[in-house]
């Protein structure tokens, strides 16, 4: 038997508790043993400590994740903090010896990622990034039989999300919805947060070489768009090239209704469309089909699967962790030609808008006839503008040689969502700064 490995997580709340769960089935099986555990204010999460009996596990909490981390000799530390934190709080594990389980995305800036990366070459062990999906394995197994050619030469990919999101999910916290905070490029959007499992799922089907490979992004066309008041985008639609493969890409937080995602990639002689927790369906060419089980399970039972994964690489029993921080470079690099290839974030007009309170009294807000306009894009790649969308704009297109272009691009976006405000309040503003002046020079 192998001693525990020593783990620590930062944070507590929101999908931290996750964490928490996972790791408690973990260290059960003799894997993990967790030491501490970090939260500016621990003191609001005294039942959770309790349900997770904190005491008799002897795991240690601290207000400050530094202190955590300077306390304690550790093998590994879960991330699973807001997207803004991460690339610091991963330098502080690394300069430590400490390697790292780093919730997704690891960043949604480029730069960033490249820093990243050369903070990792000083790692002992390769960072995992916590990507929920490649760890099934099925779609493993499909990706093995695509990259053997079993289905004919690799045409296309496609995914469309579905996930409408009332006004609180954007409210939930201070960087949600945001495209800058102070002078660091935030990029919260729907592809690059909520549904970008998927999306990297979309890029793993594109990843000719190997079984844990993704396609790397040649060019891109988009359109973005904004339903909710956000400064990022809610609505996207990307097609574009990996190599001389097609993707598709459309979602949105922008509906009404239940929540849905497809994916699914098309070859010379077949069509398979996988879905996790839904099964998969090959559909032959040559008039067969074929039907398969897939993993069918939740968020933590995949979660825990992967920190399963990770900890026996960290034992020396795997040969590299699923997703690497390298192995996302692709995703960044997608969510970052959305914003430069379509130069813009259309808001859409008021009069191509379904307004509805939920069950717990929020707002949501739905575009006119987006599920039709997702599935018709999806089949056909055409955009919203080439199928009649009243409220489309034409985008544009970008390569990997504009990615330079990122901040001047989300810096005019930012500006262009604020100048209406400005134009409405600025004369307001402006007087009541006067009026604060002149009570201070009295």
């Amino acid at each position: 038997m192998k001693t525990p490995l020593r783990a620590a997580i930062i944070g507590m709340g929101g999908f931290a508790r996750h964490h928490h769960e996972a790791l408690c089935t973990l260290e059960n099986e003799g894997l993990v043993q967790l030491l501490a555990t970090c939260e500016p204010q621990p003191e609001r999460f005294a039942l959770e400590q309790e349900r997770w009996d904190f005491a008799a596990r002897g795991v240690r909490v601290y207000a400050a994740y530094l202190d955590m981390l300077d306390a304690h000799q550790l093998d590994f530390v879960c991330i699973p903090t807001p997207i803004p934190l991460h690339a610091p709080m991963h330098r502080a594990c690394v300069e430590r010896k400490m390697a790292v389980y780093l919730e997704k995305p690891p960043t949604l800036n480029y730069q960033e990622l490249d820093a990243m990366l050369e903070v990792e070459k000083r790692a002992r062990f390769a960072t995992q990034v916590g990507f929920n999906f490649i760890v099934e394995e099925a779609r493993q197994g499909f990706k093995r039989r695509l990259v053997a050619g079993e289905f004919g030469r690799l045409r296309r990919a496609v995914f469309l999300g579905h996930w409408p999101r009332s006004a609180g999910y954007f409210e939930r916290a201070p960087w949600a919805g945001r495209l800058v905070m102070g002078d660091d490029l935030v990029l919260d959007s729907c592809a690059g947060n909520a549904l970008a499992h998927y999306v990297h799922n979309l890029l793993f089907w594109c990843g000719s070489d190997e079984i844990l490979s993704w396609g790397e992004v040649g060019e891109v066309e988009a359109q973005l768009y904004r339903a909710h008041a956000i400064e990022s985008f809610d609505t996207a639609f990307a097609r574009g090239k990996c190599g001389d493969v097609e993707f598709r890409l459309a979602a949105t937080h922008a509906g009404d209704g239940a929540v849905w995602q497809r994916e699914w990639f098309e070859c010379d002689d077949a069509r398979v469309a996988y879905a996790s927790r839904g099964g998969s369906e090959i559909h032959w060419h040559d008039g067969r089909r074929e039907r398969g089980e897939t993993s069918n399970t939740s968020t933590v039972g995949f979660l825990l699967q992967n920190l399963r994964h990770y900890a026996h690489y960290l034992r020396g029993e795997r040969e590299r962790p699923l997703t690497r921080l390298v192995d996302s470079r692709p995703f960044v690099h997608l969510n970052d030609l959305l914003f430069i290839a379509s130069g813009e974030i259309a808001t859409i007009p008021e009069t191509h808008l379904r307004r509805q309170r939920t069950e717990k009294g929020e707002e949501s807000v739905a575009i006119e006839e987006i599920e039709a306009l997702m599935e018709n894009f999806g089949a056909s790649g055409l955009f919203p503008h080439q199928s009649g969308a009243a409220w489309s704009h034409t985008g544009g297109r970008a390569t990997p040689a504009d990615l330079p272009q990122l901040r001047s691009v989300v810096l005019a976006m930012r500006d262009a969502f604020a100048s209406p405000v400005m134009a409405r309040y600025g004369a307001l503003i402006i007087e009541v700064t006067q009026l604060g002046l002149r009570a201070k020079s009295l």
